[in-house]
C-alpha cells in the first residue's frame, strides 16, 4: 500500500521494529528504506544536507513520429553527458523526448533554458520537426562532492542509497532492487557494491548551489549557438 502526502515526522525504534509517525497516524515497520535523496527531511534530513542542492529542469517534445524513432535513440536509451552543466535525454512512455539540464524554470531564466534546449535538440537531431514543447517542469537534484553514491546503514534495519547526482532514473531502479534484496535477506550488507561512508556536509554548500545555478543560466545563454 502506498500513502502519498504523508511525510514521516519521527521514527522511533522499539523492541519489535520501528514506529513511523505522520500527521495522520502511525505505521509499524520491521525495515525502513530511506529513498528521499535530495528531498530527505525529518528524521533523515542529514542525507540531504550532505549534498549540494541544484534545480534541474525537463522539457518534453510532442511524441516523435514513428518513422523517426528508428533513427533517434532507436534503443530508447536514456543518455546524459559528463559536462560540468549536466544535460540528459530520454523518451517517455508516449514517445516524447524529454530534455533536461541544470536550471530553474522561474523568471527570465525559464526562457533562457527553453531556448537552449531547442538549440541543443536541433543540433543533436536536425531531422526532428521543430515544435513547441508540450510541457516543462523542474525540481531538485543533489550533488555529492565526489559525484559518487552513498550507501548508509543509518540505524538497525534502516538503510539508504543516495547521491545520484542527477542520474537517478536508471541507477535508482537498479539500487532500489538491490535494497529490496537486502531487506529480504537475499544479500548481505557486505555485498552492496558501494562503500559505507559517514555523513558529512560539503564545505560552502549554499555558495556552491548558488554558483552552479547562476553558472548554468550563463552557460545556457551562450551554449549551442552557431557561429555567425
Amino acid at each position: 500500500m502506498i500513502h502519498t502526502a504523508s511525510p514521516v515526522r519521527a521514527a522511533e525504534a522499539g523492541a519489535g521494529g520501528w514506529v513511523l509517525r505522520t500527521d495522520g497516524g502511525t505505521l509499524a515497520a520491521d525495515w525502513i528504506i530511506v529513498a528521499g535523496d535530495a528531498y530527505s527531511f525529518g528524521p533523515w534530513e542529514r542525507l540531504a544536507r550532505e549534498q549540494v542542492p541544484l534545480p534541474y529542469f525537463n522539457f518534453a517534445t510532442p511524441p516523435v513520429p514513428e518513422a523517426l524513432r528508428g533513427r533517434i535513440l532507436p534503443g530508447r536509451q536514456g543518455i546524459w553527458d559528463t559536462q560540468q552543466v549536466l544535460t540528459s535525454l530520454r523518451y517517455d512512455a508516449a514517445g516524447r523526448l524529454v530534455f533536461g539540464s541544470i536550471g530553474a524554470l522561474a523568471g527570465i531564466e525559464a526562457g533562457v533554458h527553453a531556448a537552449y534546449a531547442r538549440r541543443a535538440l536541433a543540433r543533436l537531431f536536425p531531422e526532428l520537426p521543430p515544435a513547441p514543447f508540450e510541457a516543462g517542469w523542474f525540481g531538485t537534484i543533489g550533488m555529492t562532492d565526489d559525484a559518487l553514491l552513498r550507501f548508509r546503514r543509518l540505524a538497525r534495519n534502516v538503510v539508504s542509497i543516495s547521491g545520484y547526482n542527477g542520474r537517478g532514473i536508471g541507477p535508482g531502479t537498479v539500487f532500489g532492487r538491490l535494497l529490496a534484496d537486502l531487506v529480504l535477506a537475499r544479500i548481505r550488507p557486505e555485498e552492496v557494491p558501494l562503500p559505507e561512508r559517514d555523513v558529512t556536509v560539503p564545505h560552502w554548500r549554499a555558495a556552491k548551489a548558488a554558483f552552479y545555478a547562476a553558472g548554468s543560466a550563463a552557460a545556457h545563454l551562450v551554449g549551442e549557438r552557431r557561429p555567425a
